[in-house]
């Protein structure tokens, strides 16, 4: 909270926290109003997307899943690029916007996977790809037609944190409740890495936890999109990094992942605002610039352990 355009010392960062969000005095309006909002909504929206990558990436039993394959994110980027070409993408309209966007994306995906009574995973990620090609080329030609808010649309698609307010931070407590429900199914969890029939044996209620923990990443998701716009590689890398210190139990890979997302995403926004201050850099390339380089390396280990 002290680092940015405007630095502010440690003693400066005390004063201003003492002097609380009613100082008229700029360095307490700059830790109030710009500083601290920014800075919780991305521990939020760091730690929502780390638990939606573990969810998904152990019900598919695939380490390369990450919470945009149920095309959730698309959806939410559609609903925030008609907020924004219509002109209501103050307030919380355009977090309202994506968030429907991006659940009704997940309704279709969910229908076109329900077979039988029966949700299959695999169809659930096909079609998810597939919501996520179409809904990104509507907001192609969506931006076409949007001339003159072409610069704010794809700003917001790369993932940004700039000119978040508190009310931003509320709608973002909406995912901490969801956040909690993956501890009371870790045993669950546990045992769906075994496989679908294994858990079956052992007495797992395998639709009824693939529903909820689909469900709960989705929602993650699309709370996550709607108040910070698409910010890759969080959801991926971390429960990567995290299953190589804790191991794969998931009643310590999911709180520690959850605080290493929001760990991440706090120095990402850091060095979006400090590394070419006075502009600012969106947070979503930042995460891309450390995601990228730490993916490759992972994969190559992964190889290299399967030599």
């Amino acid at each position: 909270m002290s680092l940015g355009p405007a630095s502010l010392s440690l003693g400066q960062l005390w004063h201003n926290l003492l002097a609380g969000p009613r100082s008229h005095n700029p360095d307490a309006i700059i830790l109030w109003q710009i500083r601290m909002p920014r800075v919780a909504l991305a521990f939020l929206v760091g730690g929502a997307l780390a638990v939606a990558g573990v969810i998904l990436q152990d019900l598919f039993l695939n380490p390369l899943t990450d919470p945009y394959v149920t095309g959730v994110s698309s959806g939410a980027a559609l609903g925030a690029t008609v907020a924004i070409v219509l002109g209501i993408a103050s307030g919380l309209w355009l977090t309202a916007l994506a968030m429907i966007g991006g659940l009704l994306t997940l309704l279709l995906v969910w229908t076109a996977a329900r077979r039988r009574g029966r949700i299959d995973v695999y169809v659930l990620l096909l079609a998810g790809i597939t919501a996520s090609y179409l809904l990104s080329a509507v907001i192609t030609v969506v931006m076409i037609h949007a001339n003159d808010d072409l610069g704010a649309i794809l700003y917001w698609l790369l993932g940004s944190f700039s000119g978040r307010t508190w009310t931003d931070v509320e709608t973002a407590l909406i995912a901490v409740p969801f956040m909690v429900v993956p501890l009371f199914f870790t045993k669950e969890m546990n045992i769906l890495l075994q496989g679908e029939k294994r858990a079956l044996e052992l007495g797992v209620d395998v639709e009824r936890t693939k529903i909820v923990l689909v469900v709960t990443a989705a929602v993650l998701t699309a709370i996550a999109v709607s108040v910070s716009g698409i910010i890759a590689f969080v959801g991926l890398i971390v429960p990567h990094v995290v299953r190589l210190l804790v191991g794969p139990s998931h009643r310590r890979l999911l709180p520690i992942s959850l605080l290493m997302g929001a760990a991440l995403l706090s120095v990402a926004d850091l060095l979006a605002r400090t590394l070419v201050a006075p502009a600012e850099m969106p947070v979503g390339v930042v995460t891309t610039f450390i995601g990228a380089p730490v993916f490759v390396y992972l994969l190559r280990r992964g190889r290299g352990r399967h030599a």
